[in-house]
């Protein structure tokens, strides 16, 4: 929580000396408060990153809550990434490591999941991102002129077929059980 008065815009060295545990993220020296995630967005994300590292390849790493610099004093926190896998990860990845961002929709940070994150994750050219909307339903993006175009949608018994970075099917419902 930030508790100290702070003047000014927020740089990159503020945000990272805040508290880890936090859902905080920096967007042009602005903090960007959301509230911790319910307990069904956490089972989500948990079984979505399931479902991707067991597709994944060995070259890739799954993670979670990844600081990622999106640019020049914009570090997010998306739910899910895909990485390049490396022996050791900075405090903060930059974007030309992430090769695919996932977000789950929550009611409190819809806008900022369907058009303020899209929009900076294409600016630093990561080339798909992958969205969880409720339902679920999946819908999976790539990088068109500058902006993310849907290629692959799954719902309901429909699984989504990954475009990119890897091959393989997410199915919607499964990640409503365990």
């Amino acid at each position: 929580m930030v508790t100290q008065p702070h003047v000014g815009p927020w740089t990159e060295e503020d945000y990272l000396a805040l508290p880890e545990d936090r859902g905080i993220e920096l967007v042009d020296g602005a903090l960007l408060v959301t509230p911790a995630p319910s307990l069904n967005h956490q089972q989500l994300v948990r079984r979505l990153a399931n479902a991707l590292e067991e597709l994944a390849p060995p070259s890739m790493t799954i993670a979670h809550e990844v600081n990622v610099r999106v640019g020049h004093e914009r570090i997010l926190i998306p739910d899910v990434v895909v990485l390049r896998t490396r022996d050791s990860y900075p405090l903060v990845v930059d974007a030309e490591d992430v090769l695919l961002v996932a977000e789950v929709v929550s009611p409190s940070g819809a806008g900022i999941d369907r058009l303020l994150k899209p929009q900076l994750y294409a600016q630093a050219g990561i080339r798909w991102y992958l969205r969880v909307e409720p339902g679920p339903e999946l819908l999976q993006h790539t990088i068109r002129a500058g902006a993310y175009v849907l290629v692959s949608r799954g719902s309901g018994e429909e699984p989504l077929t990954l475009a990119g970075p890897f091959a393989g099917e997410i199915s919607p419902e499964g990640l409503l059980r365990r």
